[in-house]
């Protein structure tokens, strides 16, 4: 069962095995996470060729699998972006040795990494997949989402003081278990949520310290 993560690439190796369309995207994506991407193909598009010192391509075969296993063997994940699936069992089993994921841009049944549709508003990052069934309705999917969100400014204003209340906590070093306790009593709280609603986010923000500061009486 594959579960939804986000997953820090910076400076991880990812290999791509094939350099067209498909790769170009893949390639691209996981270069603005700021993985070192290596691209393994007999022809690179004209896109992977403009980027330079800032990509490894490799000419060769994907059936050169001397050179497949020691590139497998460097990565963390590896992409196939091949329009062929005869290469997949290959690189499956080469990476269950070198326990690397496996991206199968042409398998959405066997592929172990989903790459979703990705958007960012505001602080708010959404990801949507429908694991292959269409792409054409998640991106509609996620148009839906993206515009949904851009229409209430009340998440994004309570998004950013509860995040000034995680802060105001670690200052004053409150517990963890106290914290947790914190979030969900600022959240329900009646006057806290109207002064949100009502754009008074400076009166909201005096509201919620003054609800860490009674806990913080109490216990003392």
């Amino acid at each position: 069962m594959r579960v939804p993560l986000y997953i820090e690439l910076e400076n991880k190796n990812v290999l791509i095995v094939g350099g067209g369309k498909t790769g170009t995207s893949r390639a691209k994506k996981f270069l603005s996470a700021g993985a070192n991407v290596t691209v393994l193909s007999l022809d690179f598009s004209s896109e992977l060729l403009k980027l330079g010192s800032k990509i490894k391509l490799i000419n060769g075969s994907a059936f050169d699998f001397k050179l497949l296993n020691q590139l497998m063997s460097e990565s963390v994940i590896v992409v196939v972006a091949l329009p062929t699936t005869k290469i997949n069992e290959a690189v499956m089993e080469i990476a269950k040795k070198h326990r690397v994921l496996v991206n199968l841009a042409n398998d959405a049944d066997k592929t172990e990494v989903v790459v979703p549709f990705e958007t960012e508003v505001d602080g708010l990052r959404v990801a949507i997949t429908s694991e292959g069934k269409s792409g054409v309705v998640v991106k509609e999917a996620l148009r839906r989402v993206t515009d949904f969100l851009k229409q209430d400014r009340e998440i994004f204003n309570l998004l950013e003081l509860m995040w000034h209340l995680k802060r105001y906590m670690k200052t004053y070093h409150i517990p963890v278990k106290t914290r947790m306790k914190l979030y969900f009593e600022v959240f329900e709280n009646t006057e806290f949520r109207e002064l949100v609603l009502k754009g008074k986010l400076g009166k909201a923000k005096e509201k919620l310290e003054s609800i860490v500061k009674g806990e913080r009486n109490e216990g003392s």
